[in-house]
């Protein structure tokens, strides 16, 4: 049986675990341009390209730039070439740091996994420092 102290000692590499492990990142490059018009479409913005896709059981969320706008967070819960997104938004409007902006997704989107939640707020926070 592992002492108590040992499993103390693995605490630090617990919790630097990557948040974003048990979501899907794959997208291949063919399918982020075939949906970048149809989130560009809804959202009324040119020149959308995807930037990242994270998706976690029906939920995806994706990560744009567009011409004449802020890089957004665009999230759907279901299909987003047969679905209107749920809510996009931009990067520098989310609340500032990791905690804050997993509290704020979970309130705001209560049926998210957590996991996404996890990893969005995560990419995001990354994304608002570069």
């Amino acid at each position: 049986m592992p002492s108590p102290l040992l499993s103390l000692l693995f605490l630090p590499v617990l919790a630097a675990a990557d948040p974003c492990a048990s979501i899907d990142r794959t997208l291949a490059d063919a399918d982020k341009a075939a949906l970048a018009p149809v989130i560009g479409r809804q959202l009324e913005l040119r020149g959308v390209s995807v930037r990242e896709s994270l998706r976690s059981g029906d939920w995806r969320v994706f990560l744009i730039g567009a011409r004449d706008a802020d890089d957004s967070f665009v999230f759907y819960s279901g299909d987003p070439a047969s679905q209107r997104y749920v809510d996009a938004i931009g990067v520098f409007a989310l609340p500032e740091g990791e905690a804050a902006i997993r509290r704020w997704l979970s309130e705001s989107f209560a049926a998210m996994p957590k996991a996404l939640a996890g990893c969005v707020a995560h990419e995001a926070a990354r994304a608002a420092k570069s």
